[in-house]
C-alpha cells in the first residue's frame, strides 16, 4: 500500500511538472512613445513585473519605449491587427478611432488634475470605454500626461496674437488643428516619432506637449521658449488588444486588469510629482519658461470658444454636457 501511494504521488508530481512545462506562454509587446525618464516608465516596469509574477511567467511583457514601434496611431492599428498587444495611447489618437474621445481635447476643458480625475473616473469613462469595443480595443488604465503647453523658437507666448502664423506641430487630430487655427497659428499634423527631427531641422517652429514629455524627449535641446498655456489636459490610457485579452485564460485576464489599475494609480502620482520637478529641470537647461496671468489665459479661452460648437456634433451633446457641468 505504501508503495502504491508513493507511486501515485510520483505520478501526480510528474503530471504537474509536465503541465507546467507545456503551459502556453503569451507574449505581450507594450508600446510607449515615452523614454526611460518619462513618468510612465517606472509604472510600466511595475506593470511588467506584476503580470509576469502573477502568471508564473506565462505572460511575458516586453517594453518598447521611445516610439520603437512607431507613433501612437501605428501602434493602435497594430493592436487591431494583433501584432502589438498593449500600449499607452493618447486620447487624441483614440479619437481617430472613436470620435467621442475628442472630448478630452476640448480647450480648457479641465481646470486642474482633481477636476479631470473626477470626470474621467466617473461619467466619462463609463460612457466612452464602450466606444472602443467595436475597434477591438480595451482600456485597462486611465493614465494622464498632464496639461499641454506650447514651446517654440521665436518668442514667449502670452497672447493668441503671439502665435500668429507660427508653424506648430500638432497631433494628427482635427480638434487640435481647430484649436491652433482659432489661435492664429499654422497647425502642422505630424507623428510624435518625427517631432524632434522636425524641430531640429526647423521644419516647424514649435510644438505642444506636457512638461514631462517635453523634458523627457529633450525638446529643450531644440526649443528656446516654453509657455504654460495649459490649453489641453492630455489623457493617455493604457490600452490592450481585445483579441489578445480574450486569448488569455480567465485568471490571466484578471491579473492584467489588476495590473492596469495599479499602473493607473502610480502613473498619475508620478505625473503630478514630475510635472513640478521637471518644470524646474527645464528651466535649468536654459529654456525660458513663462506662465500666463488670469487675464492672458482668458484671451486664449475666448479665442477657442468656437471649437466647442464646431465639435459638438462629433462628441455629442451628452458628453459635452458632462464637461460643462464639471466646469461649474
Amino acid at each position: 500500500m505504501k508503495r502504491l501511494v508513493l507511486l501515485l504521488m510520483c505520478a501526480l508530481m510528474l503530471l504537474a511538472t509536465a503541465q507546467t512545462a507545456t503551459a502556453k506562454v503569451y507574449r505581450m509587446k507594450l508600446h510607449s512613445v515615452g523614454s526611460e525618464t518619462h513618468q510612465s516608465h517606472p509604472s510600466l516596469l511595475d506593470f511588467k513585473a506584476f503580470v509576469e509574477e502573477n502568471t508564473g511567467g506565462n505572460v511575458q511583457v516586453t517594453l518598447h519605449i521611445n516610439a520603437a514601434l512607431g507613433g501612437d496611431r501605428q501602434a493602435t492599428e497594430a493592436m487591431q491587427l494583433g501584432t502589438v498587444e498593449c500600449g499607452i495611447i493618447g486620447s487624441s489618437t483614440l479619437a481617430t478611432f472613436a470620435p467621442r474621445f475628442n472630448v478630452f481635447d476640448l480647450p480648457f476643458a479641465f481646470k486642474d488634475f482633481e477636476t479631470a480625475y473626477k470626470l474621467i473616473d466617473g461619467p466619462l469613462s463609463e460612457k466612452l470605454a464602450p466606444d472602443l469595443e467595436p475597434q477591438g480595443l480595451r482600456i485597462i488604465g486611465w493614465g494622464v500626461n498632464g496639461f499641454r503647453n506650447v514651446s517654440n523658437n521665436k518668442l514667449p507666448i502670452r497672447t493668441p496674437a503671439d502665435m500668429s502664423g507660427m508653424k506648430i506641430r500638432c497631433m494628427e487630430n482635427p480638434i487640435h488643428i481647430a484649436i491652433f487655427k482659432a489661435l492664429g497659428a499654422n497647425p502642422t499634423p505630424m507623428s510624435f516619432a518625427e517631432l524632434y527631427t522636425a524641430l531640429a531641422q526647423k521644419t516647424v517652429d514649435g510644438q505642444d506637449n506636457p512638461v514631462v514629455l517635453t523634458y523627457s524627449s529633450k525638446f529643450y535641446e531644440v526649443q528656446k521658449y516654453y509657455s504654460l498655456t495649459g490649453h489641453i489636459f492630455a489623457v493617455a490610457p493604457l490600452v490592450v488588444s481585445e483579441s489578445f485579452f480574450q486569448s488569455l485564460p480567465k485568471e490571466y485576464q484578471e491579473v492584467v486588469l489588476e495590473a492596469g489599475k495599479r499602473y493607473e494609480a502610480s502613473e498619475r502620482m508620478a505625473t503630478e510629482k514630475q510635472d513640478v520637478e521637471m518644470l524646474e529641470l527645464l528651466k535649468a537647461t536654459g529654456m525660458e519658461v513663462n506662465d500666463l496671468t488670469d487675464s492672458e489665459r482668458a484671451l486664449f479661452v475666448k479665442a477657442t470658444e468656437p471649437v466647442y460648437a464646431e465639435f459638438e456634433s462629433v462628441i455629442s451633446k451628452e458628453i459635452m454636457d458632462i464637461v460643462r457641468e464639471g466646469q461649474k
